[in-house]
């Protein structure tokens, strides 16, 4: 019995659902943000405008790193605790 492929599953729908919401919130937040200053400053490496599909994508993107990331620890600690 594989009972891994029905957690990967729900944790890649739950990342999917996550990435989609920020894209959505990005969307506002770009729309309200943009009344308020022309662009804004990425810890100060990275301008960015206050656009809603620019927002919506910055969203998107740092969610689904850090999703991967915290998945990508996950797995880690998984095959750590099987070996043992």
């Amino acid at each position: 019995m594989n009972d891994t492929s029905g957690g990967r599953r729900i944790l890649l729908l739950v990342g999917a659902s996550v990435v989609v919401i920020s894209g959505i919130l990005g969307v506002f937040i770009g729309e309200n943000g943009g009344q308020v200053a022309a662009e804004i400053s990425l810890f100060g490496v990275l301008s960015l405008p206050t656009s809603p599909l620019a927002f919506s994508l910055y969203g998107m993107a740092f969610s689904a790193v850090i999703l991967a990331v915290l998945f990508a620890l996950v797995e880690y600690a998984s095959r750590v605790e099987n070996a043992q």
